[in-house]
């Protein structure tokens, strides 16, 4: 039986594979659904502003205009307010990793850094091959 950790990594990897092997289909996909669902939102606040307000469809055009950019103003500023606390948690995560890398960078031998070079320059190899095919 597969416990709810590893399966919670196991989906992830899975979503994770798709957006690197395939980014063009799954970014589309993603742009198709948030239109969809932003025509619907915009089809609904039309018609419940016409049916609340008995407006002519250029008032409402023009209302559901400016609420919608509101809305979108609002989610940029809780976006905003979020990725400073993302920031300031990155720092610390970012100081934290790299002075964990730099010890262990000083506490290997010789043949350990040759391979980790190695490995680092083969990575970045293949993908520069892979997405200049």
């Amino acid at each position: 039986m597969i416990s709810p950790h590893n399966l919670k990594i196991i989906v992830i990897s899975v979503a994770i594979g798709f957006v690197v092997l395939i980014p063009d289909t799954v970014f589309g996909l993603l742009y198709e659904i948030s239109h969809g669902l932003f025509e619907v939102l915009e089809e609904g606040f039309d018609l419940l502003i016409e049916h609340l307000f008995h407006t002519g469809t250029h008032e409402t055009q023009i209302i559901v205009f400016y609420l919608l950019l509101s809305l979108i103003f609002y989610g940029l500023y809780r976006l905003w307010r979020l990725s400073r606390r993302w920031y300031s948690a990155f720092k610390i995560t970012w100081a934290q990793q790299k002075s964990n890398a730099r010890l262990y960078w000083q506490e290997s031998s010789l043949l350990r850094k040759i391979e980790i070079v190695a490995i680092g320059l083969a990575a970045v190899s293949f993908l520069i091959f892979w997405y200049t095919l």
